[in-house]
């Protein structure tokens, strides 16, 4: 009946600490997180590619971003994603998915941004 009663009252401290308040983000853990989610659209960005999105389509889709520097990150990859050869996209799909998500991520953390002025976007 005591361990009964121990493993109600941890479980019970358990679910009070798992839904305690989370701390805000600092403007660093922000900005990894969005440079997160650029890598994430490079990644689709490819994978688009490989399935036969048009140029056209991607960039009508791109062209609605909003938010400044989010839309410079996308047009950027978008425009060297859509350079590199078809069939080099198609030998390795997922290696070359992993690597516009690498290098988009590792750009955007290096890229000199404002903590006072992050850039709208949703994190996952």
């Amino acid at each position: 009946m005591k361990k009964l009663i121990s493993l109600s009252t941890v479980a019970a401290l358990v679910l009070v600490a798992g839904c305690a308040e989370k701390k805000p983000a600092t403007p660093e853990e922000i900005w990894k997180g969005y440079c997160t989610s650029i890598g994430n659209a490079a990644r689709t960005i490819v994978l688009d590619r490989q399935n036969g999105i048009l140029y056209k389509e991607a960039a009508d889709y791109a062209a609605k971003v909003t938010d400044p520097t989010t839309k410079g990150f996308v047009t950027e990859y978008l425009e060297k994603i859509y350079a590199v050869p078809e069939a080099e996209l198609k030998a390795d799909r997922n290696a070359i998915q992993e690597k516009f998500r690498a290098q988009a991520f590792e750009q955007c953390l290096k890229s000199p941004h404002d903590p006072k002025k992050m850039p709208d976007y949703k994190p996952f």
